[in-house]
C-alpha cells in the first residue's frame, strides 16, 4: 500500500484502501482489509464511516484504538474549517466587541434615507467565542419572541461550540429607548439562565448606538 502510494499517489486509492490505511495506525500487525470492507458495507461510505460515532463503531467490531482513530479525520477536519485562530479577533473585553462590531457594521451597504443608518439597525449580532476568547462565530440573530432568540442564539453556541458571548443590539439612536432596553433585557436574562445550564458564559449585552454605546450590565439591568 504504501508503496502505491509512492507511486501513484493517494487519490489512486478507493475508499476502503483509504480507510485501511487510517486503521493500520491502530492495527498495525493485522491485515486490515476485512475490517474496512466491512466498515464501509455498514455504514455505507467512507464519509459515514468516519462520521459514524464510538458507539456505533464498536458495534461494528471496531476495538477502542480503532475508534479513537477513526475518530481523528472528523476532529482534524473540523479545526480545518475554523481556521487559524491567529487570524480570529480577540474578544477580551467589552471594548474590544464593540471595536469590531462598530468595524463589520460600518463596512454594510447604509439603507436609511439620510445616508446615516446601516442595516444593522434595529438588529441583534451575537460574538460567540472559544475558551481563548477567540471568535468563532459573528451571526445575526432573527427578531421574534424572546423564546425563539434566546433558543436560536444558544443553538448557535451548540452548533459553534462557543464557550462564552458578547450580545450587541443595535438601536441605532443614543441614548437607547427605555422600552429598547427593556426588550433587550428580557431575551438576554432568557439566554444568560439557560446558557448556565449549557455551561455557556453570557457576558453582557451591548446596546449600540451609531458612535456610542452602553451595556445591560452598565445599565444595571443584566
Amino acid at each position: 500500500m504504501r508503496a502505491r502510494i509512492r507511486a501513484a499517489g493517494e487519490g489512486s486509492l478507493a475508499d476502503y484502501e483509504i480507510l485501511e490505511v487510517l486503521l493500520f495506525a491502530a492495527i498495525p500487525r493485522r491485515d486490515t482489509k476485512p475490517l474496512a470492507k466491512d466498515l464501509i458495507a455498514r455504514f455505507g461510505s467512507l464519509a459515514g464511516v468516519l462520521s459514524a460515532g464510538a458507539g456505533e463503531l464498536r458495534a461494528a467490531s471496531a476495538g477502542p484504538r480503532a475508534c479513537a482513530v477513526l475518530g481523528l479525520p472528523a476532529l482534524v477536519a473540523g479545526r480545518l474549517c475554523q481556521g487559524d485562530g491567529r487570524s480570529r479577533p480577540y474578544i477580551h473585553d467589552l471594548q474590544a466587541a464593540w471595536t469590531h462590531y462598530a468595524a463589520t457594521r460600518d463596512a454594510m451597504p447604509v439603507s436609511s434615507r439620510d445616508g446615516q443608518g446601516s442595516n444593522a439597525q434595529g438588529q441583534v449580532t451575537i460574538l460567540l467565542l472559544d475558551a481563548a476568547n477567540r471568535l468563532v462565530g459573528d451571526e445575526r440573530v432573527p427578531a421574534g419572541p424572546p423564546a425563539d432568540m434566546c433558543r436560536t442564539i444558544l443553538q448557535r453556541v451548540l452548533h459553534l461550540h462557543a464557550v462564552s458571548m458578547v450580545a450587541v443590539w443595535d438601536g441605532g439612536a443614543f441614548p437607547p429607548a427605555p422600552r429598547l432596553l427593556e426588550d433587550a433585557a428580557v431575551v438576554m436574562r432568557q439566554v444568560e439562565a439557560h446558557g448556565r445550564l449549557l455551561s455557556t458564559v453570557m457576558h453582557d449585552c451591548i446596546i449600540a448606538g451609531r458612535k456610542e454605546w452602553t451595556s445591560l450590565r452598565r445599565e444595571k439591568m443584566l
